[in-house]
């Protein structure tokens, strides 16, 4: 339980990420629950997709991702990942949905999909995961979004537990911590090739990277891959912005950064970043345990 509390004392701040659409704002947050971290983890996104006649909600499992299967050298890094024993890692997500102006200051570009969703308002929501992981099945996360408390959460194999106003409890149903790096990763990289860019050297999180820069990649699975196939993000987000800061010295990715962007029917845009940090590889002091 060290390190659960180590990263429950470093909560982030409170953001400035607000919910602009009350349409699939959360009701009744009460602090560290299990239903609003369900919902701002998997239903948020989902209800751009499962809840509008989409699909491609995430498997609730409670389970280690599965290494990369590529039989060539393309997903070393993610290879390289998956060796690793232990590392602490930070997730942060952006998602935003503008209200489309009503006059325009040019054309209009052409949708990604002809599919709408009743948005009403500017939707905005942000929100951080702050993880240790043990391989190969051990996680202690701690989730924040900007419409609730944060919600900790320790899961071992299928076991999970939450913690709520009265403390810990074992959980009945299994979860997934989401947007794990191994996934991020070998949807990222299966669309690139690392020998076609010039990386640049950079230190980022005391480790000696190179840093490659991919603009406007197409990419027909990667979101599929991260968020599921069907969803929102899978049928307008085909093209990322991706940059990637690699271990120099065994090629691991100390951080992946993702941006998207694509259009509704309608003419409103779907924004997506998503940032992932990863410290501390193979960190002796790394430790989950069940909370009791």
């Amino acid at each position: 339980m060290k390190d659960m509390r180590q990263v429950a004392k470093r909560r982030p701040g409170n953001g400035s990420g607000r919910w602009r659409n009350d349409r699939i704002r959360p009701s009744g947050v009460r602090g560290l629950t299990k239903t609003w971290g369900l919902l701002a983890i998997v239903g948020l996104l989902a209800a751009l997709a499962a809840g509008c006649g989409g699909g491609g909600e995430p498997q609730a499992e409670a389970s280690a991702t599965p290494a990369p299967t590529a039989e060539d050298g393309d997903l070393a890094p993610c290879q390289a990942l998956q060796a690793l024993e232990a590392y602490r890692y930070t997730v942060e997500l952006r998602l935003e949905s503008p209200e489309p102006s009503e006059t325009p200051a040019g054309p209009r570009p052409t949708p990604t999909s002809t599919i709408t969703r009743n948005f009403g308002g500017h939707y905005l929501f942000e929100y951080t995961i702050e993880t240790s992981f043990v391989a190969p099945d051990r996680f202690a996360a701690l989730l924040t979004g900007d419409s609730g408390e944060p919600l900790a959460m320790i899961a071992i194999g299928a076991l999970v537990w939450t913690e709520g106003p009265s403390g810990w409890k074992l959980d009945d149903e299994p979860f997934t911590i989401p947007y794990q790096p191994p996934v991020i990763c070998e949807a990222v990289l299966a669309d690139l090739d690392l020998s076609a860019a010039e990386p640049q050297e950079e230190k980022v999180n005391d480790v000696e990277t190179l840093h490659y820069t991919f603009p406007g990649v197409h990419s027909e699975q990667a979101w599929a891959k991260i968020h599921g196939p069907g969803s929102d993000l899978d049928i307008l987000l085909k093209e990322l912005d991706v940059d990637l800061w690699l271990s120099e010295k065994d090629t691991w990715p100390v951080r992946m950064k993702l941006s998207s962007s694509g259009l509704y029917g309608d003419g409103r845009e779907l924004r997506v970043d998503l940032l992932v940090d990863i410290r501390d590889a193979n960190s002796a002091d790394i430790r989950v345990e069940p909370p009791f």
